[in-house]
């Protein structure tokens, strides 16, 4: 991992987060509310779950948890929240097509934060 790298060649302390964008209750054209108690505890459950296969991953002591709201908002307000330098972003798939359907949250977080976004090739 480059960010694991990074922290190691500097010394730096290590966050890893994960984001999930909880659904809200959808409210049909009566008053009642739908449920959605259920797909918010499999979203949390797969966020744990992906933090745990990252562990293994990563050489350097870390940090981990999960960041709730979209990433575009969630990733700037926690790193003024956790004092961090940078955010490191995955890298951008690969494929030309897969490219062009996917969406560069990197441009949106940078307008938000002063902070360094980096995002590995």
């Amino acid at each position: 991992m480059a960010a694991d790298l990074l922290a190691q060649r500097d010394g730096a302390r290590l966050t890893i987060v994960a984001v999930v964008e909880l659904e809200r209750p959808a409210r049909l054209i009566t008053r009642w509310y739908r449920g959605t108690g259920v797909w918010n505890d499999v979203i949390l459950d797969r966020a744990r779950a992906d933090l745990k296969r990252a562990a293994p991953l990563v050489e350097t002591p870390a940090d981990y948890t999960v960041l709730f709201g979209p990433l575009r908002r969630a990733l700037p307000a926690a790193a003024g929240e956790f004092d961090c330098d940078a955010i490191m972003l995955p890298p951008r798939p690969r494929r030309r097509l897969a490219r062009l359907l996917s969406r560069d949250p990197a441009a949106s977080i940078r307008r938000r934060t002063s902070r360094a976004v980096l995002q590995p090739r």
